[in-house]
């Protein structure tokens, strides 16, 4: 049951990024994350696979984190006290710690 819960989220957090001016990363990042849970799932993709997706979700934490989607994104809006850059490296902290506790459940 929390594995679906959380995979719907993440396809939720996809779905409310469409309108973003950056949304070219993160709905396929979010797509991703569930999708790649779901085939670990059934056994249609290995450890190998999620490791490198959290590599990935790691550099987009950093990238995000240290301001350069600004580059991309230069909306500043704040959601409680946390602007955007800061939301959106706490969703891919979020992804990486899924993904990671997906890959040590089997």
């Amino acid at each position: 049951m929390l594995f679906w819960i959380v995979n719907s989220l993440f396809l939720l957090f996809a779905v409310l990024n469409i309108n973003d001016p950056d949304w070219f990363l993160w709905v396929p990042t979010y797509f991703m994350v569930a999708a790649s849970a779901v085939a670990y799932q059934k056994k249609l993709i290995n450890k190998r696979v999620l490791n490198i997706l959290m590599f990935y979700l790691l550099f987009v934490f950093g990238f995000t984190f240290f301001g350069f989607v600004e580059i991309i994104d230069q909306s500043y809006d704040t959601m409680v006290n946390i602007k955007e850059p800061n939301r959106e490296a706490i969703g891919a902290l979020m992804a990486t710690g899924w993904i990671f506790w997906i890959s040590r459940r089997q």
